[in-house]
This record gives structure tokens, C-alpha cells and sequence, in this order.
């Protein structure tokens, strides 16, 4: 969905074909032989889920909220993992904390209204309806909803040895303009995540070990 010449002009036209794209990536990912894929910006999942099944793999994918064609997705060997149980995010969620006034702290709150505070906004010195109509930015219920989304799951492990196994995958938003917003995805996550764990511990008495992968679109260095 985001392969366009104009996004990859250095790229000859015939790579970016879907038949050609969608044949070399799984290529790639048969070429790992992996016990856990993780994916994103994953559009075309029947393709993948049909293929990838004749190698042995089972799969769980979300696809974005909104008109967004693309999602996240796990794929696992049925032979190395046993689902257990799964959960998904979805970071739209963040607009409904901004009515009970628990989502990432007021400091952050703060930060979302672009500088407005709340006094500002209870106060109703600009309007919530028609900043919303213009996707003002100003408006932290337009800028915290983006449409992205994550997916963990649990799984217990086949061998060598019993154990349980928590994997999460999950693309945050891209834009630098919009830390803000990257930074209370990801506390979301991590608190989404603790609790995902705490469950899981509780409901199969067990430990379980996390891997979180995604696209974060951040670099060492990031604030």
C-alpha cells in the first residue's frame, strides 16, 4: 500500500509490482525459518497467511483502524508454539483517556493540547467541533488519533523446556512533528503490555518472558 514509484524513484518499476514485491519477500521471510515473525505495514494477509501456512506457520494480524489497509502481524511454527491467548491494541484508544483525564499524565496532556492548557479547553475558548472538522492540530482528540495499532499474544513454548512466551509487534506513528504523540503510544504499549503479563502470570502460573518488536520509528537518541 506504500509502494509508489513517487516514494521509490530510484527503484525500477518492475520491483515494485506486487507480483514481483510479494513473491521476493516471502522469499525472504521462508529464508529465516523462524520460529516468530513479526510484522508491519503488512497489507495483502490472506497472500501471506495462505503461504506462509504451507511452511507451517499459524498467524494473528490486526489491520488499522479507519480506512487504513495495513496491520500488524505474528506468525508462528505451530510445531515450536502453542497460542495461548492474545490481546490488541489500538492507540485510538488514547482519545478516550483524554475524557477521564487518565492517559499519559497532565504534563503530557498539556503537551497534546499544543500548548493549550486546561483551563483552555474546559473554558471552551476555541471550539472542539470545528478544530476537529479541520484536523487542527492544537486539538489533542485529532492529534492522538492516528490509526495505529499493535496485537501481543501468549504462547507456551514445545520444547526444549515449558515456558511461556509473550510476543507483541506494533508499528508507531512516523511523523518527527508529532513526538508527542509517539512517546504516549509507547507509554500505552508499556502499560498495555504489564498488564497483558500480569494476566497471563495470574491465569497460567507462570513467568513469562517478553519480546516486543515493531516499527517504532525511532533512532538511538530519540527524546
Amino acid at each position: 500500500v506504500y509502494v509508489r514509484s513517487a516514494l521509490y524513484p530510484h527503484s525500477p518499476s518492475a520491483c515494485l509490482k506486487w507480483k514481483n514485491r510479494s513473491d521476493a519477500v516471502l522469499t525472504v521471510l521462508k529464508s529465516f525459518g523462524a520460529d516468530f515473525l513479526c510484522l508491519q505495514e503488512l497489507d495483502n494477509e490472506d497472500f501471506y497467511k495462505g503461504n506462509m501456512e504451507t511452511e507451517g506457520y499459524s498467524s494473528l494480524y490486526i489491520q488499522r483502524s479507519g480506512q487504513k489497509r495495513d496491520g500488524c502481524g505474528i506468525f508462528y511454527k505451530i510445531s515450536c508454539a502453542e497460542l495461548l491467548v492474545e490481546d490488541r491494541i489500538y492507540y485510538n484508544e488514547l482519545v478516550n483517556s483524554i475524557k477521564d483525564g487518565s492517559s499519559c499524565g497532565d504534563d503530557q496532556n498539556n503537551t497534546l493540547a499544543g500548548g493549550n492548557n486546561d483551563s483552555d479547553l474546559k473554558s471552551g475558548s476555541w471550539s472542539k467541533k470545528d478544530s476537529r472538522d479541520h484536523g487542527d492540530l492544537n486539538d489533542p482528540y485529532v492529534r492522538l488519533k492516528r490509526d495505529c495499532v499493535g496485537i501481543m499474544a501468549a504462547f507456551r513454548l514445545k520444547g526444549p523446556f515449558d515456558h511461556v512466551v509473550i510476543v507483541a509487534t506494533t508499528h508507531l506513528y512516523w511523523d518527527p512533528e508529532l513526538a508527542d504523540v509517539k512517546l504516549a503510544q509507547a507509554k500505552y504499549l508499556s502499560s498495555r503490555l504489564a498488564e497483558f503479563r500480569t494476566q497471563v502470570s495470574d491465569r497460567y502460573d507462570c513467568v513469562p518472558s517478553v519480546i516486543v518488536a515493531g516499527d517504532f520509528n525511532s533512532v538511538p537518541g530519540d527524546k
